[in-house]
């Protein structure tokens, strides 16, 4: 059976990349209504597979959200952190350096750490990015510790969107041995509320492992009646080979699929458009790029060895439109061998591949996750069945 396909992934500059900062400015502000009008094509024409094809080809990729690591420092130790122990933390001259150079393009701007609040000008750089380089949506990683009462009100004035709060386990027992501080989960679960009531919109944000895979549904049903915010759930991500945190591919599809299909709805249908459009389940070094606390430039959070060049160096604008002059990226966006063979292949480009440099020696393999190749129709309901991760 010949499966439809949807186009080859971005893997090199895009036609209109030659005015790349105008391509930016103009596409993040109608691509939610490029994404609406996407979905409405109708896929018994192929209608939508050479929308996708030529948006692949004109558009590419574009600066949607950087992911910026501002320390390194943090007082818990996880068993799934992924942030080297060495102290490092981005100046704030340097911040706001980058800040400057997005102001009014309507760039993402997601602030990771380490441990954020652990930074006593976190304030100010939030303050800085809302009102002075107008970015329209802030959300801050934390794991909460941090965030009491005054805390609290400051994030708030200062017009964060979003905080992504971690929460390992909807007991604290578990919470607090896998984080390595007693008492972290009260505190935690206390902060929660204080953020809230002072007016930040609150996500809890769970990577599931091994020691809380069987409690997804409970933990789900604690954020939402006791905690009263949102749950977030994310594939975890392996640190070394034979990770002992991982689980087996059959749990973490059934898991999925119950989190996608049943619990959120909204979402799925967002990131299933995004797939059949952009053809790649990761959307790092195409859409989003991570900024590390040393000034490297990398795909995602979670990877450290695929450098993009410096932000000391070199300006945030030349790196981005540049990326491809790097072969290991290309090497890293390509499907791999394993995925040829699938239906889905023009339409995920191999999954999650973060943590395969430690599981397989390199990047060059599927996310571990997958349960195929598969031999299928792809269909928009059904689609997150078959691509192995999500974001």
């Amino acid at each position: 059976m010949i499966m439809p396909d949807y186009g080859p992934q971005i893997t090199n500059n895009a036609l209109l990349d030659r005015l790349y900062k105008q391509k930016t400015w103009l596409t993040t502000r109608i691509q939610y209504g490029i994404l609406d009008l996407f979905g409405r094509l109708p896929a018994a024409l192929n209608i939508d597979r050479i929308f996708a094809q030529i948006s692949r080809k004109l558009v590419g990729g574009y600066l949607y959200s950087i992911k910026l690591e501002v320390n390194t420092a943090c007082t818990l130790r996880c068993k799934m952190c992924y942030i080297s122990n060495a102290s490092r933390e981005l100046p704030l001259h340097v911040i706001k350096k980058i800040l400057d150079r997005i102001r009014s393009y309507n760039i993402r701007l997601e602030i990771l750490g380490g441990e954020p609040l652990q930074r006593n000008d976190i304030i100010e750089i939030i303050t800085y990015a809302k009102h002075r380089s107008k970015i329209p949506f802030v959300s801050l990683y934390t794991n909460g510790l941090f965030a009491d009462r005054k805390m609290a009100r400051n994030l708030n004035d200062a017009g964060l969107d979003a905080a992504i709060v971690t929460l390992i386990s909807h007991k604290a027992e578990i919470h607090d041995a896998f984080a390595g501080q007693v008492g972290s989960w009260a505190r935690t679960v206390e902060n929660i509320g204080l953020l809230s009531q002072a007016g930040v919109p609150v996500y809890t944000f769970t990577a599931i492992h091994r020691e809380n895979y069987r409690d997804y549904k409970e933990i789900y049903a604690f954020v939402k009646h006791s905690l009263k915010t949102n749950a977030l759930f994310y594939q975890y991500v392996p640190q070394k080979q034979n990770d002992p945190l991982m689980i087996s591919p059959e749990a973490w599809h059934e898991i999925k699929h119950w989190i996608l299909l049943e619990k959120n709805k909204v979402h799925t249908a967002f990131i299933s458009k995004f797939y059949m459009l952009t053809g790649n389940a990761c959307s790092g070094g195409n859409f989003v790029f991570t900024i590390k606390a040393d000034g490297s430039v990398q795909p995602c959070p979670f990877i450290s060895d695929l450098s993009l060049g410096n932000i000391y160096e070199r300006d945030i604008w030349d790196i981005v439109k540049n990326r491809f002059s790097h072969q290991h990226l290309i090497k890293f966006k390509e499907v791999p061998l394993e995925c040829q063979a699938c239906s889905h292949k023009s339409v995920c480009g191999g999954g999650c591949r973060a943590g395969n440099n430690l599981l397989f020696g390199d990047y060059a393999h599927k996310d571990h996750r997958c349960l195929g190749p598969y031999n299928r129709k792809i269909e928009r309901e059904t689609l997150v069945d078959c691509i192995p991760s999500f974001f």
